[in-house]
């Protein structure tokens, strides 16, 4: 189990770091990632899956700085953006919420991209997906001991983090986003971590 999270904290990490790559989209295609996709009721359509990948990779470019990029209406992946601080009248970037959050990978012991804001969405699942990783291999190694501290990790980081922010932002892109694929990626990482998480303290 912490292997397969792991996997698909890896691949939502992925989708959401950046521009997809014509790889990325083959990958996505395979017969294991669409059957894996299916048990959280994500499909693709028949054009996806036949369409030519570096086409559709280039397609998604665009759409993906639309939603993220852009100096309008885009949505700002950070946590920050989404979650006030106790000192804070308002949400903001590189807030209370950054600051937290980094000191978390430190406590954790993780090393994450350099050049990107810590609470930015992409690092906060790559921190689940390392931490996933570390637990399998404390249980393959039989230190039963160790993985559940760093299951405990895991779910100190949903609690405090994760379910605070995630559904909201997942929503929104599900409705402003024109492309099947980014929101079929957004309802995906909303179920993984509403499934391993469950909900925040007083959520509706």
């Amino acid at each position: 189990m912490a292997h397969a999270r792991a996997g698909l904290y890896g691949l939502v990490s992925r989708v959401f770091s950046g521009k997809p790559s014509a790889a990325m989209i083959e990958g996505m295609k395979s017969p294991e990632m669409v059957e894996s996709l299916a048990a959280f009721d994500i499909s693709f359509d028949g054009e996806f899956l036949a369409g030519d990948a570096q086409e559709q990779a280039e397609e998604l470019a665009v759409e993906y700085a639309r939603l993220f990029l852009g100096t309008g209406e885009h949505i700002a992946p950070y946590e920050s953006v989404f979650i006030r601080g106790w000192s804070e009248e308002a949400p903001q970037l590189w807030g209370e919420a950054t600051v937290a959050v980094a000191r978390f990978y430190d406590e954790a012991g993780l090393e994450l991209k350099s050049g990107r804001t810590p609470d930015h969405l992409s690092l906060e699942l790559e921190a689940m997906a390392m931490l996933a990783e570390c637990e399998a291999a404390r249980r393959e190694s039989g230190d039963a001991g160790g993985a559940a501290g760093i299951e405990e990790l895991q779910s100190r980081f949903c609690r405090e983090h994760l379910i605070l922010w995630v559904p909201e932002i997942c929503k929104a892109v599900r409705a402003r986003s024109g492309s099947s694929f980014y929101r079929g990626m957004a309802a995906l990482t909303e179920s993984l971590v509403r499934l391993h998480c469950g909900e925040a303290d007083g959520a509706d």
